[in-house]
């Protein structure tokens, strides 16, 4: 029910904001479209209890994925409404002195629309709703997700740092509360980033990835991370970009778990392209 509640609160003010009159350079506009393919690889031997204990996988065990995803954005009519998605698919292994389990499957495949509200100053303010419908069947462990229906509401403040230099930074903050039907989990998830382009084409941006998710189902697995549902974890990253040209840019980079509470310990690497069409 709480849930319920904060998502309905949510989407009363991002129906009633009034979107203002500047072009949003976030958003994509009549006649433009956006892709961005992503690939990551994740992989885990050990994790931290509530407590904040490292726990070694029992029997030498390693949990591990690799994620590669498609996301889309385009308008609705202009800049103000964009719809977006994202089709994932997932390797999960996990593996040990007794086994070695495979699954392959989709996961979520999300659908959401996103809102330019206002602009402050160098900034602008975004809202969105998502909505994540599961794909797979959890027939074969690993499994991939929790096989429910989610809806997200979130804001967002895109801009640059005047500070920085007009053009040569840009950042990105964002909260967002998931939550799961019928009953949990409720999520809070908090996103930043920050990119500096130096050398002329050359982008350094560092990413900070957290969520806290809340459940009456305390339980963890060891073999099947992404199941647990009552768990808090912050995810650092830091990526070297290149853009080619203002239209197509090329990401990569190394990411780490700083913090984690009934989690397991994920580090890996990730790719991703922004590819612009006009």
């Amino acid at each position: 029910m709480l849930g319920r509640n904060i998502l309905f609160l949510i989407l009363i003010f991002l129906c009633g904001a009034l979107p203002g009159l500047a072009q949003n350079p976030w958003q994509q506009d009549k006649g433009e479209f956006l892709l961005s393919p992503f690939l990551s690889s994740y992989k885990a031997t050990a994790y931290r209890d509530r407590s904040g204990d490292k726990i070694d996988f029992s029997d030498q065990g390693k949990f591990s994925n690799a994620n590669p995803r498609l996301y889309f954005s385009m308008p609705i009519k202009n800049y103000k409404v964009n719809l977006f998605g994202t089709v994932p698919l997932f390797f999960n292994r996990y593996r040990d002195d007794n086994q070695n389990q495979k699954n392959t499957d989709w996961g979520e495949l999300e659908l959401g629309a996103r809102v330019h509200l206002t602009q402050l100053k160098n900034n602008y303010l975004l809202g969105s709703l998502t909505a994540f419908f599961p794909v797979y069947t959890n027939d074969k462990v690993p499994f991939t997700g929790y096989d429910r229906f989610g809806m997200e509401a979130r804001i967002m403040l895109y801009g640059n740092a005047p500070w920085l230099g007009s053009s040569n930074n840009f950042h990105k903050l964002e909260t967002g509360v998931r939550y799961f039907f019928p009953d949990d989990p409720l999520q809070l998830r908090i996103y930043a980033s920050e990119g500096i382009r130096f050398g002329g084409k050359w982008v350094a941006l560092g990413e900070l990835d957290c969520i806290f998710s809340t459940s009456e189902n305390s339980e963890f697995f060891e073999g099947n991370l992404q199941l647990v549902s009552d768990f808090s974890m912050v995810k650092a990253a830091m990526n070297l970009g290149y853009e080619f040209t203002p239209d197509l840019a090329l990401y990569g980079g190394l990411f780490h778990d700083i913090f984690n509470r009934n989690s397991g310990i994920g580090s890996g690497f990730q790719v991703f392209s922004v590819i612009k069409l006009r």
